[in-house]
């Protein structure tokens, strides 16, 4: 193995009373056959795929493509190998031999039978899953190994986006007893997490893993009697009400990362509306978590031209594995760094990315999306969680600048 260099989704939108969880917070495979509870009155809602329209974006860039593993070995004045691997369409794809140990940070992905999606699916692992990748495609996939004790040994690949080199959950093994009422999410965050059930006070669930310290994943039985793995925040839970927030921390030397937007700097539709923008730094981080880049307000002027988008739901949301999951490092699913005051996460089938959009006469940008953000529902991104909690939730007329 060489070594790569290293360089580098919302509060107040679920029920109310697991934003009161939070608020008192702030301050494995799918044959997975641990022991689990049967909870009652188990409210199921359906579940609609996101990811055609919103996917979570690549989460670490200590991850490497095939480029950046050529580069790395270069540097290194190692010579890489190199054979090529079908598509299952008739067409070679480069493959250069590289080896890592990485998780997976979707909900779940498939290793399939060849770098394609068309690939046959050997089989699916869930968020957290260890694997051992072997080799990198020149075509944006991984050829990864997995091993899962007492099972065969799954050898296939997967999208390299959806590979971190972070392990960020804890494994564990012991039954919970919910301390009140709470959603159950399909993901551990409030940006993109959906409820898929409810677990009521007293309840007691089987907890295999805890993912920051914030949420805890737990098994359960659906209304159908179906074993189902969902997530939820640990506070909710007897005994955890001291439970430390894990909040977002960036780098704040000089040293800028590719991907980021820092002020008066950036290409294409991400450049406007950001000089003004610094960093908050130690001494200031009493509002502000630590790293969060604060933007200066923008109001509209009297001279655009405006279309309005209709009456949305405005919710707001922060850096924190509260809000944002395991992967709390400010990046945008356009691959920029949020900004206070001008970032926004959308729709993106319903506004487009790169969109001004003026809320309450001040503008912002459309810069990144997530799972819970469905239509007519925009998130503004601020410097906290509890400036996020402060700003609630309301309903107002949004407008586009043409």
């Amino acid at each position: 193995m060489i070594n790569k260099e290293k360089k580098g989704n919302k509060a107040g939108r679920n029920s109310e009373i697991l934003s009161a969880l939070f608020r008192k917070a702030e301050g494995k495979l799918l044959c997975e056959k641990s022991g689990y509870i049967v909870m009652e009155k188990i409210c199921c809602a359906a579940v609609i795929c996101a990811a055609l329209f919103c996917h979570i974006p690549a989460v670490s860039a200590e991850v490497l493509d095939f480029e950046g593993v050529e580069a790395a070995y270069q540097e290194q004045g190692k010579t890489p190998r190199y054979y090529e691997t079908g598509d299952g369409e008739g067409m070679a794809v480069n493959t250069v031999e590289y080896e890592d140990i990485l998780y997976v940070t979707v909900r779940e992905t498939v290793i399939r039978s060849v770098p394609n999606e068309s690939g046959e699916e050997l089989c699916t692992v869930l968020l957290g899953t260890k694997l051992t990748q072997a080799a990198v495609c020149s075509n944006g996939w991984s050829k990864v190994v997995y091993e899962e004790e007492g099972e065969s040994t799954v050898i296939g690949y997967v999208q390299t986006g959806v590979l971190s080199d972070r392990n960020l959950m804890t494994k564990m093994e012991d039954t919970v007893t919910v301390a009140q009422d709470t959603d159950i999410l399909d993901y551990p965050s409030i940006k993109d997490g959906e409820a898929i059930g409810e677990a009521l006070e007293y309840d007691e669930l089987s907890r295999t893993a805890t993912v920051n310290g914030v949420w805890s994943r737990i098994l359960y039985q659906d209304k159908d009697g179906r074993e189902q793995i969902g997530y939820l925040p640990t506070s909710s839970l007897d005994g955890e009400d001291d439970q430390i927030t894990v909040v977002a921390s960036t780098d704040s030397g000089d040293e800028k990362e590719t991907g980021t937007l820092h002020a008066s700097e950036g290409d294409g539709v991400f450049t406007e509306a950001v000089d003004g923008v610094k960093e908050v730094s130690d001494e200031e981080a009493t509002v502000a978590e630590v790293g969060v880049k604060i933007g200066s307000p923008v109001s509209v002027s009297s001279e655009a031209s405006l279309v309005s988008l209709g009456y949305f739901r405005v919710t707001h949301y922060c850096p924190c594995s509260i809000c944002c999951g395991p992967w709390t490092d400010g990046i945008t699913s356009t691959g920029v760094t949020a900004v206070t005051n001008h970032t926004i996460a959308v729709d993106p089938t319903q506004i487009a990315y790169g969109t001004k959009v003026v809320i309450n006469g001040q503008v912002y940008v459309a810069e990144d999306c997530g799972g819970a953000i469905k239509k007519n529902c925009i998130d503004v991104y601020v410097a906290s969680h509890s400036e996020a909690m402060q700003k609630g939730v309301y309903y107002t007329e949004v407008y586009a600048i043409q």
